[in-house]
């Protein structure tokens, strides 16, 4: 990637690729991806490196209120990097997607089953954004060697309710 930023437009547009709302029924949002059960265990957090207008960080997509909550400030591009294994996209990226699972949304209904689903949701999510990057002009990668401990310390997760998943780094090329 190259070292620079993308626009907060282009930023909502993948958000909104990723988990947009699309159609709210008996009280369900729904999403531009499927979940199985719309039970929807996936959260999205982003670390910021380089978005026009937004100070680099870590934050999170609130899906109710449709808007990103910052959790830390920060350059956490090197942190980012170390814990994905030393693949320097995620420090030259503008935005490292990281998706985390809430397992009981899905295995309260599903038991063991529960989990593959939460990883298909994560599947579809992730292809998503590539479609939306693809249509920006934009590269992204998906990356899934990643020390798990090590990103759900920095993004501030108790892994035995929440923990990463996935991760996406984002940028122009």
């Amino acid at each position: 990637f190259k070292a620079e930023p993308i626009s907060q437009h282009e930023l909502a547009l993948l958000i909104w690729a990723c988990q947009g709302v699309t159609e709210k029924i008996s009280g369900y949002l729904l999403r531009t991806a499927p979940s199985a059960g719309a039970l929807y265990p996936v959260e999205t957090y982003l670390v910021i490196n380089r978005v026009e207008g937004i100070e680099p960080g870590i934050y999170h997509w609130n899906i109710l209120e449709q808007e990103l909550e910052q959790i830390r400030a920060g350059d956490f591009s090197r942190e980012i990097e170390s814990s994905a294994l030393g693949q320097d996209m995620c420090r030259y990226a503008s935005v490292v997607f990281v998706w985390s699972a809430i397992f009981a949304r899905s295995t309260y209904k599903y038991s063991d089953r529960g989990y593959r689903y939460i990883f298909m949701d994560a599947g579809h999510i992730c292809q998503n954004l590539y479609l939306a990057c693809e249509d920006l002009g934009l590269g992204c990668c998906a990356i899934g060697a990643f020390f798990d401990d090590e990103v759900d310390e920095l993004m501030g997760f108790d892994s035995k309710k929440e923990a990463s998943i996935y991760l996406c780094a984002v940028g122009r090329y």
